[in-house]
C-alpha cells in the first residue's frame, strides 16, 4: 500500500481534522503519483505547461488515445498533467465523502490508513523503453522468468484499470522481437476487457508498423486510436512554447 502521510485527527476537534487534511493533501498527491510510476519529472507537470497545440486536441474523455509526434514536444508533460490533475481531483473527491460521513476524526483517520484510496494502485504509468530494456534482461541475461511475468501481470495488464505505456517504439531492437510480444499480449488483453490505455511514441504509422507488425498496430488503433500532433519545437533544447 502507499505510504501515507501520519494523520492524528483527534476526536471530534474538526478544525483539526480539516487543517491536518488540507496539510497533508500535497503528500497524499505525490504518493500516489510516485506509486503510479511517475518520475520526480513527470510528477511536476503541470497543465499550463501542456504546449497549446497540444492541450486543444487532448480528448476530453477517459478512453484510451495515443499521442504521436516528434522529440521533446511534449507528448509525456501533456500525459503527466493528466494524471495529475486527475488524481488530485480523485484525492479531493474522496476525502469530501469521507468528511461527510466520518462519525469522528478515529473513524477518518482508520478509514484513510487501511486504504480508502487503494483503488487507485490500479493506474500505472510506464516508461516503455526503460522498463522493457530491464525486464529483458531479467528474463534473457538472468532467466528470472517469474519476476519478469509477475512483472507484465502487475504492470500491464487487465488487473490494472488504466495504463499509460510512455514512448513506445524507443527500447532497444533485439533480435527476440520480445518487446512487440509483450506490446500484442498488452493490446490484446486490454482491447478484451476494455481497458481505457493511453500512450505515446515519436513513431509515425509507418515506422511503428515495422517496428511491431501490422496486426499489433491495427489492434493498438482499435484500443487507443493515434492523435498525430503537428509539427512543433523540442522544447528540450530551449525553444519556447
Amino acid at each position: 500500500m502507499t505510504t501515507q502521510p501520519a494523520l492524528s485527527f483527534p476526536g471530534d476537534n474538526w478544525g483539526q481534522v480539516l487543517a491536518e487534511f488540507q496539510a497533508a493533501r500535497p503528500i497524499f498527491l505525490e504518493a500516489y503519483l510516485r506509486q503510479m510510476g511517475l518520475s520526480d519529472l513527470e510528477r511536476a507537470a503541470s497543465r499550463d505547461r501542456i504546449p497549446d497545440l497540444i492541450r486543444r486536441v487532448l480528448p476530453d474523455s477517459s478512453a484510451g488515445f495515443g499521442l504521436v509526434g516528434g522529440f521533446g514536444i511534449g507528448k509525456t508533460c501533456a500525459l503527466a498533467a493528466m494524471q495529475r490533475h486527475w488524481v488530485e481531483a480523485v484525492i479531493d473527491q474522496e476525502m469530501a465523502w469521507l468528511l461527510k460521513n466520518a462519525q469522528d476524526g478515529y473513524w477518518l483517520a482508520q478509514a484513510i490508513k487501511h486504504g480508502r484510496f487503494s483503488w487507485l494502485q490500479l493506474y500505472s504509468w510506464v516508461n516503455w523503453p526503460t522498463a522493457i530494456d530491464a525486464q529483458r534482461a531479467k528474463l534473457f541475461v538472468h532467466n528470472m522468468q517469474y519476476d519478469v511475468e509477475t512483472w507484465i501481470q502487475d504492470k500491464l495488464l487487465s488487473n490494472k484499470v488504466t495504463v499509460i505505456l510512455d514512448d513506445i517504439g524507443a527500447e532497444r531492437v533485439t533480435a527476440q522481437d520480445w518487446a512487440g510480444e509483450v506490446l500484442g499480449r498488452v493490446i490484446d488483453e486490454r482491447l478484451r476487457w476494455g481497458r481505457p490505455t493511453l500512450w505515446t511514441s515519436n513513431l509515425d504509422q509507418v515506422a511503428l508498423i515495422e517496428r511491431y507488425g501490422a496486426r499489433v498496430y491495427s489492434r493498438l488503433q482499435a484500443l487507443a486510436p493515434p492523435i498525430y500532433l503537428p509539427k512543433l519545437p523540442d522544447l528540450r533544447r530551449g525553444s519556447t512554447k
